[in-house]
């Protein structure tokens, strides 16, 4: 069965593809089956490829791009520049490429190109480089690279901060976000006018009630009472933004804006500013004595100084799905307890979402404890690479003697072409080898294809195998550097190092009971091939809080 001329299924997702080529010369381009013709023979045959792998995937081409005579040495292209507009209309989700300098020479662009696919949630192929960012093993070889940029970004860094440190100093409005209750100033550019309406609501629903009730939770509490949402506006391209609810940091952030006292802020260091301000000054530090006060007592900031959390950005509410935030709170004792809890219930003052809170050494310190008893034993993980090797590399090795015969039955062909060119030229009569020429170039062009296909399916049996190797290893060396890194006292190296081994942790807290539930660990963002039966990985997936270490367990969620 043709699959490119499948209809996909209602489980099926649908993959966009445009297929990007470029040439450097205009004497390339106009090559009959030259570089751009060789390109994309080899990018829809990698397309039929995935469409016969049996999964639930369906690539479909949305259109080619084809760019004749164009360097690569920057972006200013018309038919890269037609794919970006495609890209951000939606009409494309995964760019195809046959080697990455086809897209660009410049590692710089590349990374800004990458930022916009991400922000357009594009995938990237290369099939040169069997760069594929549609897998796992692809995302983590993106993460190694995008380390080089880093130069890059930091020197683009420092020349924008001193502009923006320069327009600060002249009191102009640095940009972003403009402050509720302002405008910028059509007149004098970098300068912010007042909005009498929005300042009306600012001095009355913000400051005011601050003082009234006594804290920016209360705040957030009145304004969603009183229907009070973020100002409405449209983009420059005519698109509406603005008109969402406000969340308690929001709120947080406007109280203790010294925009509003007619300043500017940038880097901790405050400038007179060139606009008027809002906020008389007695009643604007009567609202910073309120947020100071109760930030003594429950704040994010000391956290992130006192305590390294070893699980950020890892741990997610098992009853809303949000990230769960890093917290710490002054105990009766004036020690101070360290915690995560749920992002939307700190954003939404709890009206969205009412999880409790988990103790950050404990979880921390379980967590580590699972992955380090699963790693140490080799046995198991030797097992498992044993087995997905197996079956890999007698894949690959089947797939390599198919190729060898068919390159065979190329050869073959390749030379009944050439005895009956040789007859011809010989005199021998052109009609009567005819169509056994159509024949063979039939066959031959078959036979090609037939070669390309296998080639591609053992590079993507290979890099499988490739996986599972590679994690296993890396897993058996885990407990190891974990204790040289507790040994050395480098908690922020033990947070980077659980990065690359969690993809992510659920905690799941019983209604009635919040400090008991079970966690889910998950180790890959896919399965490994002979890793998906494992004992021990059923083990990590989904243990419970009451399990056989009740001890630590009902400490958990306490």
């Amino acid at each position: 069965m043709n699959k490119k001329s499948r209809k996909a299924k209602p489980t099926q997702i649908i993959r966009k593809c445009a297929l990007y080529g470029r040439v450097s010369t205009q004497r390339q381009a106009m090559i009959e089956d030259g570089g751009l013709d060789t390109q994309f023979s080899c990018m829809d045959a990698a397309i039929k490829f995935e469409n016969e792998k049996d999964n639930d995937e369906v690539w479909e081409v949305v259109d080619r791009y084809r760019e004749e005579g164009r360097s690569g040495k920057d972006l200013d292209r018309p038919e890269f520049q037609r794919m970006m507009a495609d890209i951000h209309a939606g009409n494309v989700d995964t760019v195809i490429v046959y080697k990455i300098d086809r897209i660009t020479r410049s590692l710089r662009d590349f990374f800004t190109l990458w930022e916009t696919f991400e922000t357009n949630n594009v995938q990237f192929v290369s099939l040169h480089e069997k760069f594929d960012t549609t897998t796992a093993v692809g995302r983590a070889m993106l993460k190694l690279i995008l380390v080089f940029a880093e130069l890059e970004r930091e020197q683009t860094a420092e020349r924008t901060a001193a502009v923006m440190q320069h327009r600060a100093e002249q009191g102009l409005w640095n940009g972003g976000s403009i402050p509720l209750g302002y405008d910028l100033d059509p007149d004098e550019k970098g300068v912010l006018k007042i909005n009498e309406e929005q300042k009306e609501i600012l001095i009355n629903d913000f400051f005011k009630k601050c003082v009234e009730l006594g804290s920016g939770s209360s705040v957030l509490g009145h304004l969603k009472e009183q229907g009070i949402v973020r100002p409405r506006s449209v983009t420059k391209k005519g698109k509406p933004k603005g008109g969402g609810r406000y969340y308690k940091q929001a709120v947080i952030n406007i109280l203790t804006d010294q925009v509003y006292l007619g300043k500017v802020e940038h880097k901790g260091e405050i400038y007179e500013g060139k606009h008027d301000a809002i906020v008389p000054e007695d009643l604007f530090m009567q609202v910073q004595d309120i947020i100071k006060r109760n930030g003594d007592t429950c704040t994010n900031t000391k956290a992130q100084t006192e305590h390294v959390y070893l699980l950020k950005g890892l741990v997610r509410c098992g009853k809303c799905g949000s990230l769960m935030t890093p917290k710490s709170c002054s105990g009766r004792n004036k020690t101070r307890n360290f915690y995560y809890v749920c992002n939307l219930r700190e954003r939404s003052a709890r009206t969205e979402c009412d999880a409790g809170y988990l103790p950050a050494d404990t979880v921390e310190n379980f967590v580590v404890d699972q992955i380090s008893a699963w790693a140490q034993n080799r046995s198991e993980i030797e097992r498992a690479v044993e087995a997905a090797s197996k079956y890999q590399g007698e894949e690959v090795a089947a797939i390599t003697s198919e190729i060898n015969a068919v390159r065979a039955q190329l050869r073959e062909k390749q030379s009944a072409l050439s005895n009956l060119m040789s007859a011809i030229e010989a005199g021998a009569d052109f009609k009567t080898l005819g169509e056994r020429i159509i024949t063979l170039e039939k066959d031959k062009a078959a036979v090609e294809e037939r070669i390309n296909r296998l080639e591609l399916e053992r590079a993507d049996r290979e890099k499988q195998s490739l996986s599972a190797e590679v994690a296993a290893e890396t897993y058996c060396d885990f407990p190891f550097i974990v204790n040289r890194l507790r040994e050395t006292g480098d908690l922020h190296g033990l947070r980077e190092l659980l990065s690359c081994y969690i993809a992510a942790i659920d905690v799941h807290q019983q209604e009635d009971d919040p400090s008991s539930g079970h966690m889910e660990i998950m180790l890959f963002e896919e399965e490994i091939p002979g890793w998906e039966a494992t004992a021990h990985q059923k083990t990590l997936a989904e243990q419970p809080l009451d399990g056989r270490n009740s001890e630590r367990m009902n400490q958990l969620l306490e």
